[in-house]
């Protein structure tokens, strides 16, 4: 079929926090397939579109005596693995104080301000994935109310364990995946972008059991946080005690499987390929079974699943950034049917270019381009350039537009 081409050009301001995906602790190789890692990056970035906290930079030194350690699970192995900012044993306070060595030393640990790292790698598991927030390693729990704390972060006063540092995902190596972003192949495939949504949520805080602020809202089996029971009810249309959890493992919570439904969080760009849709019901993300028939092969994020978020202490969007003035651009044919795109770019300024089949479900053009204060351009199919959606020539209908940060 002959693609149609319908441009939107818009500028619009990023906001929100940064999820960096960190591969250093993929020892199986799993995201040496670049379909892999394109598919974590738009989960990643999707989350990052919800959760607007304000996170002040990391900055651990080898004479840092108090906040020195901190403890993952290795995506790779799924042992306990301990980091030391300082650079060896000889320098390790904690080591000479007779605590056990840490498995890694780093000689200093940074993160820029609003940076939240993911670490993600491939294992053997029982299921489709593993994810869980960056703990404390012995000697942190007293320290989280402590504003010079790098677990501070310079807003979560009061909380006691969710984590503003990171987390870690492990994947199962055996499972039949499908890293597709159009539309999920469903069958014996899983979607791969549904399960990523679903583990970084854990790794946020929600359904974790290691996660004191999602914990305390349980009562008799029912979290009770009043955003996310709001929600379902406004998407249930009725009153609701709570909602069911069931400890499904030793690390994680759940909601009650096929239990409640809600629509799909429509803020922060949802990604609306293969899923029920905008303004339809679909199960919750974080039940423990991935639920789907016929063409619906994708979960997305749920008003409640954003809901609870906010309930275990993150800020969470309210409403999308407004669109500012469109920019000033030029618009040709390029040589698969699609458009070529001109700009006069501002020095610094990032300009990142998307794309669409739908005019809803949008994915970033990789890479991202900065601007020097002349031209700038991209067209459709561009090499060394890569679009999840493909060349305009295998869809009906693609739209573009551009984001000016």
């Amino acid at each position: 079929m002959k693609s149609v081409v319908v441009f939107l050009a818009a500028l619009i301001p990023l906001k929100g926090i940064e999820i960096k995906v960190d591969y250093r602790y993929d020892s199986q190789g799993f995201f040496d397939n670049p379909a892999a890692k394109m598919v974590i990056e738009a989960a990643a970035a999707r989350w990052s579109r919800i959760v607007n906290q304000t996170l002040l930079p990391v900055n651990m030194k080898d004479e840092d005596l108090v906040d020195g350690r901190f403890e993952i699970i290795h995506p790779g192995t799924g042992k306990n693995h301990v980091l030391s900012a300082a650079a060896s044993k000889a320098t390790d306070f904690y080591f000479k104080v007779g605590q056990p060595a840490a498995d890694e030393y780093l000689g200093g640990f940074s993160l820029d301000e609003d940076v939240w790292i993911l670490y993600v790698g491939g294992r053997n598991l029982d299921g489709a994935g593993r994810g869980a927030p960056i703990g404390g390693a012995r000697n942190l729990a007293s320290v989280y109310a402590d504003p010079e704390s790098f677990l501070n972060r310079g807003f979560n006063l009061g909380v006691s364990s969710l984590t503003v540092i990171g987390g870690t995902v492990s994947f199962d190596l055996d499972r039949n995946w499908s890293f597709e972003f159009l539309q999920p192949e469903g069958g014996i495939s899983l979607d791969f972008y549904s399960i990523a949504l679903h583990e970084i949520g854990h790794c946020l805080g929600l359904n974790a059991r290691s996660v004191a602020e999602f914990h305390d809202l349980i009562e008799e089996d029912r979290f009770v946080g009043d955003n996310a029971v709001k929600a379902l009810e406004i998407d249930a249309g009725k009153e609701v005690v709570g909602l069911e959890i069931v400890k499904s493992s030793s690390q994680d919570y759940h909601w009650r499987d096929g239990e409640y439904q809600s629509k799909i969080f429509p803020l922060g760009m949802p990604l609306y390929c293969g899923t029920v849709g905008a303004a339809y019901l679909q199960d919750l993300l974080m039940e423990p079974i991935f639920n789907v028939v016929g063409d619906v092969t994708r979960l997305e994020i749920t008003n409640v699943d954003a809901a609870a978020l906010k309930d275990i202490g993150w800020s969470v969007i309210s409403e999308d950034p407004p669109r500012g003035p469109d920019l000033d651009l030029e618009i040709g044919a390029s040589n698969n049917g699609g458009l070529s795109i001109w700009l006069m770019s501002e020095k610094g300024a990032t300009y990142t270019f998307q794309t669409s089949p739908d005019g809803l479900s949008w994915v970033s053009v990789i890479p991202s381009f900065v601007g020097d204060g002349g031209p700038l351009s991209w067209s459709d199919g561009q090499e060394g350039t890569y679009d999840p959606f493909g060349p305009a020539s295998s869809l009906a209908h693609k739209y573009y537009r551009v984001i000016k940060n």
